[in-house]
């Protein structure tokens, strides 16, 4: 006889913010309470049950997302999935995390009873000064228990919409996104995704919905000499496209457009031009020097000298590479605009190059996608050899392309010679080499000397870790 479990449910149930948004919140199925192993991916030690979300506007037009994931721990060191942290955008306040709601279901061979999550359990802690994370662990997590939440994120407006990412780093049975764009707004979106995989995707032009679902997806998992985990996870990318309000815009569709947006941009393009100050004197001296090799050197270590990052990366410079030079400090895209900004005082046709790192994933050139970038580097010509440069890179010289966009895909901002470029050199290797001078005397005793060199790359990560 099949036994049945009973779901035990006494008192008043409150319905929080989040929860109100799905109707499933708080209905645990006989199939999952059955469930022992995830039958695609077996090794499993717990599985994402449903991982579903809504996003749309409230009346300031502000960007309201609410979660609900549910999961259940297959295997005892999945227990730890219990613990959760959820990482929100706090600098400036621009994103707040509220509403987290969750229980954690447990059977006893008869009935299934659940443990609501305490309000007091719930805390938030700062990560830096960009980010925080609100985390709460679960009471009574064993082998077998069901765990359920859901919680509101509200940002301040549409430029927080991140992908949406089916695939996790547990095996997924249900990934669901519904977005509604923002009235008068156009977004653009591509999926990436394994062609195997099927993906249901429903439009409702009337409401402006936009419907993606993907099921039985496999986990994610990190692995020896992967490069950015991005460029493997099923997942939809959105972007604004266009806007068709009192005046209607449109937003970069082709790479050409990209590059003419960024370059009017009061907090990227127009940054190009500006005077720093105590520059002028140094200037004058670079300019005397004849070789466009010699000058180029004597400004990229200029820079270098006088800049030192703040530990993060950034494209736009809000706050002016004025404030950055003065400071002499700020964030990687912001010490290369102001290298840009020197080199171009001193003769050259210096541009700002958009570029992905390694870590960050590959760029599609058939979407003009300005999220595919995670940082600004510099491109120039000097006696007709092509520079990379990264002022924030202290031990790269600059006839070596950088390392992490080595092979990489990235976008010059120039309105006349821009355009998107591939960054490839043959010239220089990884090199180390090792000499030994061994004696072995009638003792059995080995002796000698040892000699290590390291050149191109490996001269590069050496003296970076020495």
């Amino acid at each position: 006889m099949k036994k049945v479990f009973l779901v035990l449910v006494t008192g008043l149930i409150y319905l929080g913010a989040g929860a109100q948004f799905f109707p499933d919140y708080g209905n645990v199925k006989l199939s999952e309470v059955d469930l022992k192993e995830c039958e695609f991916d077996k090794d499993a030690n717990a599985v994402i049950l449903v991982h579903e979300a809504t996003s749309d506007h409230d009346e300031r037009n502000r960007l309201i997302t609410n979660h609900h994931v549910r999961l259940k721990i297959l295997k005892e060191p999945g227990i730890g999935h219990g613990n959760v942290r959820i990482l929100f955008r706090s600098k400036d306040h621009f994103e707040m995390i509220s509403g987290v709601q969750g229980r954690v279901y447990n059977h006893d061979g008869n009935s299934v009873q659940f443990t609501d999550l305490e309000r007091k359990a719930v805390f938030t802690k700062n990560v830096n000064k960009y980010w925080s994370e609100v985390v709460f662990a679960f009471p009574r997590v064993q082998v077998g228990s069901i765990i359920e939440y859901v919680y509101q994120s509200t940002m301040e407006h549409y430029g927080g919409l991140d992908d949406w990412k089916f695939q996790e780093e547990l095996p997924v049975l249900k990934s669901k996104y519904s977005l509604v764009v923002i009235p008068n707004y156009e977004f653009a979106y591509k999926v990436q995704k394994v062609e195997s995989y099927p993906i249901k995707i429903d439009r409702d032009k009337s409401s402006g919905r936009i419907v993606f679902e993907m099921n039985n997806l496999p986990a994610l998992v990190d692995e020896p000499y992967m490069d950015a985990r991005k460029d493997y996870v099923q997942r939809a990318v959105f972007q604004l496209s266009g806007y068709t309000g009192s005046f209607s815009k449109k937003y970069s569709t082709t790479w050409n457009e990209l590059v003419r947006e960024l370059s009017l941009n009061e907090s990227f393009g127009s940054q190009l031009g500006k005077n720093l100050s105590g520059t002028e004197d140094f200037i004058k001296v670079a300019k005397l020097e004849q070789s466009q090799t010699k000058r180029l050197y004597m400004v990229y270590n200029y820079v270098r000298s006088n800049m030192s990052s703040n530990g993060f990366s950034g494209i736009y410079s809000t706050d002016g590479i004025k404030s950055a030079w003065a400071k002499k400090s700020g964030h990687t895209g912001e010490l290369n605009l102001i290298l840009a900004n020197l080199l171009k005082e001193a003769g050259f046709d210096a541009s700002p190059l958009l570029v992905s790192e390694r870590s960050n994933g590959r760029v599609n050139p058939a979407y003009p996608f300005m999220d595919q970038f995670n940082g600004v580097f510099v491109y120039v010509i000097a006696d007709g050899r092509k520079y990379y440069l990264d002022a924030a890179d202290k031990f790269t010289p600059p006839h070596i392309i950088p390392n992490d966009i080595l092979n990489t895909n990235a976008l010059v901002v120039n309105r006349k010679t821009g355009g998107l470029i591939s960054i490839a050199d043959d010239s220089f290797e990884y090199k180390d080499n090792l000499s030994l001078n061994c004696r072995l005397n009638a003792e059995g005793v080995l002796s000698g000397e040892a000699f290590a060199s390291s050149s191109d790359y490996a001269r590069t990560r050496r003296i970076g870790n020495y």
